[in-house]
């Protein structure tokens, strides 16, 4: 029988899909860490993630909430590295974080296109290959 806690990274756990994740994977065996999207200039972002670690820890599981956006690859790495540096290693990645920018395709600036595509497919490429990299 193993002491060690399972390590579990998961993206965009705040909230939603992904605060469901965290609370799924949530026991005494678990520390959890999971980001949330960043800029949080009035603080409420952070109250919300507060909210996940509280759920996490009343299953009897740690959680550590980072404020980091992962459209950006110097934020990735950041990200891994932080936990890899905290737990020295990730036994569970899951890519969740997504955002939507929700209109009439006419309409879309192409800025709001890139942001969407850098965050939801882009964020999670470079989240999967730099654990993968760890891992080897």
């Amino acid at each position: 029988m193993t002491t060690e806690k399972r390590i579990i990274l998961i993206t965009g756990g705040s909230r939603g899909i992904g605060r469901a994740i965290c609370e799924r994977f949530a026991s005494p065996d678990t520390k959890i860490f999971f980001n949330y999207s960043a800029p949080d200039m009035d603080g409420k972002k952070k109250a919300v993630a507060q909210e996940t670690i509280q759920a996490v820890a009343a299953k009897g599981g740690l959680a550590t909430a980072l404020s980091i956006d992962i459209s950006n690859e110097e934020n990735v790495q950041k990200l891994v590295w932080t936990v890899m540096e905290e737990a020295g290693r990730i036994d569970v990645l899951v890519n969740n974080a997504g955002i939507t920018r929700d209109g009439l395709m006419v309409r879309m600036k192409l800025s709001d296109w890139d942001d969407v595509l850098n965050t939801n497919l882009k964020g999670a490429f470079m989240c999967t290959q730099l654990v993968a990299k760890e891992m080897m």
